[in-house]
């Protein structure tokens, strides 16, 4: 997966350097032997890096005050997790080398991002971008840069070639020329980047142009990919979709699916034997507020448009379900009187959805997916929206990169997060999709 800066990498690597060297000096009269104490340097590193990364700490941001609480949390929470995991090879001294851990990977962590901030706001240059096409596309792009201040950027303005757009221009960006001047465009405004937002299949004349003008060492973008680097959506139009089966079949995301099925029953298995004193006590409560079934189950649509019955525990009233109720569609007010009160706090904490586990373990669904959806509303969408049902080409998921970005989204945002998950899914970024959906649960978000 392409990035924007270049920094994202440098403070991953900057943690995991700084935590592996501080728990390595800390730890190595206590580890016992060499391989010990590189397996707990990897542990530390490993829990660090997936709490930064859950915390929003690897990728293009703005830095504020309360960041410095943040990182703090975020480290505390990583190094926790480490100490924990690290107890049947240290014993208490775990615990004992905490807060020398902390205080060190924190300050070292915290001047290294004291020190890009002072450089980006001294140092480095305001990159100056240039979009070829002013049609909606090339519209659309540029206000989601102007929209994002941290990207460090600014729109010089278009190259557009279409007498249609160039008359109606209605932007505060100017359109400065045509493809051919590109070359004089690029010299006179200092263009760092070249965005490509034309939505028609360029013919040669332009791209020799474009060839021609665009000199070496200035990147140039493909629209939809750039947008998808910045949104974290994919950009669901012919041009950017099409390809997206090529990189569904490619041999790693077939490996990818056969661990992913391994690991999903595994944690299924897991999540029902931890979670069982909550279900027990959520099923007793349910059963005694209006002594109706237990269970709700609605028929959701699968991978590759199979149906299946979609299992939850019940929390409305008996007399109030709706078979045809979409709670994942419809925001659901908390003082709705179709909830039973005891199951505010189960809904609220999504107790109600640990039997989903059981559609886990039968195959129908998976931990990390795209969220199933009612066979109307699959029809629906399939047949108004381009590209739907390659939604269904994953099993759906108990969470998803949807769910932790937008709680409200319409039917084509929940398109662009769900493909773009598809896109670019891999084991590592389901788990940390899963620590971001517990952090968001443990808060009642």
């Amino acid at each position: 997966m392409s990035v924007l800066s270049k920094s994202v990498y440098i403070f991953a690597s900057l943690d995991a350097l700084l935590t592996a060297v501080i728990i390595f000096f800390t730890h190595a009269k206590f580890a016992g032997t060499l391989g010990n104490l590189l397996l707990i340097v990897a542990i530390y590193v490993f829990a660090v890096l997936m709490v930064m990364s859950v915390k929003g700490f690897y990728k293009i941001r703005q830095y504020e005050i309360k960041d410095l609480y943040f990182l703090f949390e975020a480290l505390l929470i990583g190094l926790l997790a480490g100490a924990i995991i690290a107890i049947p090879f240290l014993g208490g001294f775990a615990y004992a080398l905490f807060p020398i851990n902390l205080i060190a990977i924190y300050l070292g962590s915290l001047i290294g991002r004291l020190v890009y901030v002072f450089y980006k706001k001294m140092f480095k240059p305001t990159k100056n971008i240039l979009i070829v096409g002013a049609g909606q596309d090339g519209k659309l792009i540029a206000e989601e840069i102007q929209s994002r201040p941290e990207l460090g950027m600014k729109v010089v303005g278009f190259l557009d070639d279409n007498m249609n757009n160039i008359e109606e221009e209605d932007s505060s960006i100017p359109i400065l020329g045509l493809t051919y001047d590109s070359e004089a465009v690029i010299k006179d405004n200092n263009v760092d980047m070249v965005i490509i937002a034309v939505k028609s299949r360029m013919d040669s004349n332009i791209l020799t142009d474009l060839a021609k003008g665009i000199p070496l060492g200035v990147k140039v973008w493909r629209m939809p990919t750039f947008y998808s680097n910045v949104t974290q959506k994919l950009y669901t139009s012919k041009m950017s979709v099409n390809w997206l089966f090529y990189d569904y079949v490619r041999p790693r995301h077939i490996l990818y699916s056969h661990l992913k099925r391994i690991i999903d029953k595994i944690a299924a298995l897991a999540i029902l034997l931890i979670t069982v004193p909550f279900t027990l006590f959520a099923i007793i409560g349910i059963k005694i507020s209006d002594f109706g079934p237990i269970f709700f189950t609605q028929t959701r649509i699968g991978k590759f448009g199979r149906p299946f019955k979609m299992i939850k525990l019940r929390t409305m009233y008996y007399d109030k379900v709706d078979e045809d109720f979409d709670d994942d569609l419809t925001e659901i007010e908390r003082d709705d009187k179709r909830i039973m009160p005891f199951c505010k706090w189960v809904r609220r904490f999504h107790v109600d959805e640990l039997p989903m586990m059981i559609n886990v373990l039968k195959g129908e669904m998976s931990i990390i997916g795209p969220r199933p959806v009612r066979e109307e509303v699959y029809m629906e969408n399939k047949d108004s929206i381009p590209f739907w049902e390659c939604r269904n080409w994953v099993r759906p998921g108990w969470t998803g990169w949807q769910q932790i970005n937008s709680n409200e989204p319409t039917p084509e945002e929940r398109l662009a997060y769900d493909l773009y998950y598809i896109k670019h899914r891999k084991l590592s970024w389901d788990i940390i999709i899963y620590l971001k959906h517990l952090w968001k649960l443990f808060f009642g978000e």
